[in-house]
């Protein structure tokens, strides 16, 4: 029994401490001096990003607000509980603060029948930053786009929560009332 058990502890012992060979520790082949400067690539070192400077990141931020709002009847979270009125052939853009790296994003609970979604997008809160190689995480914005198809009135509702936690209540809500004229 003593010596299965000194066999086990060896191999075990061998088997941690033993680390095979692989094809970074194989001698390179031979270099064709006719094909070297051809294939030959330069290693680049990693560089720290420049982080932006507070007036740099205001004006990225300032900047992407002023995209997201350009050319559509913009609603943010400023009008939770409110209303907004467009004309049909006007796009709608409710854009809402989530954490979707966490899984907790907004889903469209209820629309009204005449509001037609065209498109669903997503933006960081703080671009310069999350832009930055590398940068991971962070709260970002979920934007839902519609178009009327028609006149009418009615109430947008929202939720946020993660998908797969079905038997849970939402995180937050967000509920709009839409009238739209000729």
């Amino acid at each position: 029994m003593r010596l299965m058990l000194t066999t086990a502890a060896a191999l075990a012992l061998g088997a941690c401490c033993h680390s095979p060979r692989t094809a970074a520790d194989a001698p390179a082949p031979a270099a064709d001096p006719a094909t070297a400067e051809e294939t030959a690539v330069e290693p680049t070192e990693w560089q720290e990003p420049v982080m932006p400077t507070a007036e740099e990141a205001a004006k990225a931020s300032a900047d992407a607000q002023a995209a997201a709002e350009a050319g559509v009847v913009y609603v943010g979270e400023d009008k939770k509980g409110g209303a907004v009125m467009m004309k049909t052939g006007e796009t709608l853009r409710i854009e809402l603060g989530s954490i979707p790296t966490a899984g907790y994003v907004w889903t469209v609970a209820e629309a009204p029948a005449f509001m037609k979604q065209v498109a669903e997008g997503g933006r960081p809160t703080n671009p310069a930053y999350q832009n930055l190689p590398g940068y991971t995480g962070g709260n970002h914005y979920i934007s839902f786009d519609f178009q009327p198809v028609e006149a009418g009135s009615g109430t947008f509702k929202l939720t946020e929560g993660r998908p797969w936690e079905t038997d849970e209540d939402p995180m937050d809500t967000f509920e709009l009332t839409v009238t739209v004229t000729e």
